[in-house]
Order: C-alpha cells, then sequence, then structure tokens
C-alpha cells in the first residue's frame, strides 16, 4: 500500500513538472509577442502615451475601447498568464523605458489553477510596485466571478482563489491605488460560459463596462 502510495506521489510530481515544462516556452513566447506589441506602438506612436492591460484571457479577448481617458489602448492579456508572467512584461516595460499613461492589472484565476514556483502573495505586491514605479496610473483589478460547476471551474483550488483575491484587494488598499472590483457582474443571463471561468457575452459587457467607467472616473 505504502510503495503505490509512492508511486502515484512520483506520478504525480512528474505530471506537475511535465506541465511546467510545456508551458514555460508557450509563456514566454506570448510575453515576447506583447513586448513587441508594445515596441511595435512606441516606434510608431513616438511619445504618446497609451492605457495599457495586462493579464490573462479574460483581458486577451476583451473588447476595450479603443480610446479611454482620450488614450489609445493597448491590449497586452494572453491566455494563461499567471502574476510571475505579468511581472516578467513590468520589469520589461522598465528595461524598454515604456511608461503607459495608465497600467491595468487584472490578473490571478490561473493561479489559482496551476502553481506558480513563486507564491501569487510575494509576486503581486512586486508587479504592482514596479508598476507604479513606471510613472503612470495603476489600476487593479479583483478576480471575477467563477461558477460552482464547470469544466475548468472544477479545476480552481477554491481557497487559494479566496486568498488570491484578498491579497489584490489588500495590496490595492495598502498601495493606495484604485481597485476596480468586477467580483459580481450585473447580467440579464450568465455572466459565464460553460466552463464555469471564461466570461459570456453578457459577462463581458459588464466586465468591461465597470472596468472601463472606473477607468474614465479617474484619468490622469
Amino acid at each position: 500500500m505504502r510503495a503505490r502510495f509512492l508511486v502515484a506521489f512520483v506520478i504525480l510530481i512528474a505530471a506537475g513538472l511535465l506541465f511546467h515544462f510545456l508551458q514555460a516556452p508557450t509563456a514566454e513566447r506570448r510575453e515576447r509577442e506583447m513586448l513587441q506589441r508594445i515596441e511595435d506602438f512606441t516606434a510608431g506612436q513616438g511619445s504618446v502615451k497609451p492605457v495599457v492591460f495586462l493579464g490573462d484571457s479574460l483581458v486577451e479577448h476583451a473588447s476595450f475601447s479603443p480610446s479611454i481617458c482620450g488614450r489609445p489602448v493597448i491590449n497586452a492579456g494572453y491566455s494563461g498568464a499567471v502574476a510571475s508572467g505579468v511581472l516578467r512584461l513590468v520589469e520589461a516595460f522598465d528595461r524598454i523605458r515604456f511608461s503607459p499613461a495608465v497600467l491595468v492589472i487584472s490578473v490571478g484565476v490561473n493561479d489559482s489553477i496551476v502553481v506558480d514556483r513563486r507564491p501569487f502573495a510575494e509576486t503581486y505586491p512586486e508587479i504592482i510596485q514596479r508598476a507604479a514605479a513606471l510613472g503612470g496610473k495603476v489600476f487593479a483589478v479583483s478576480l471575477a466571478p467563477i461558477a460552482r460547476p464547470g469544466s475548468l471551474a472544477d479545476e480552481v483550488d477554491r481557497s487559494r482563489f479566496a486568498e488570491i483575491d484578498r491579497v489584490i484587494r489588500e495590496t490595492a488598499r495598502e498601495r493606495a491605488i484604485p481597485l476596480i472590483d468586477v467580483g459580481t457582474l450585473r447580467t440579464r443571463t450568465s455572466p459565464l460560459v460553460a466552463d464555469g471561468v471564461h466570461l459570456s457575452q453578457d459577462g463581458y459587457a459588464a466586465w468591461t463596462g465597470t472596468i472601463e467607467t472606473a477607468l474614465n472616473g479617474q484619468c490622469p
């Protein structure tokens, strides 16, 4: 019985390592793509300071207005993003001396599904600190709701999800940056698709609406 348990444990560890090694090249490639998007904008727009969204697939698939606060919008979200990936992008912004007028950080749900090498509670405050050091206005976005059942929602560690949302809210309060609360989305139909995590059309309308209203109300 003990030997069987040890075998199962080793298999679980190996599967986790394999997942990490398979995911890492994809994440790095997407981060390079997002950074290239920023560099292309800088080359074409010169000194214009945009509104930049950083985050995961909720950000990537969102249809934000092309202009917010009278500034062009850059969507630099990518599917599968975790806090460490967002931190690497913020660090890259500093290296290339890129300073957006507004930087919106929306990340965390994937960290409740996969365990990153560094705890979210350590990485997220550093994201906010480094983002603020770029010189623009920073907004933190809370986690959006998830369903109880769902093919992807079933993979979420609920206790970690709650802890991540707490860290986001607490960091925003401690760093005195605006928090955009999307924890409750008022919609006519379900705000979520069948997987229980990604947003439906109504969900996106409420999510982007809440975010853009907050931004437009506090333009730099």
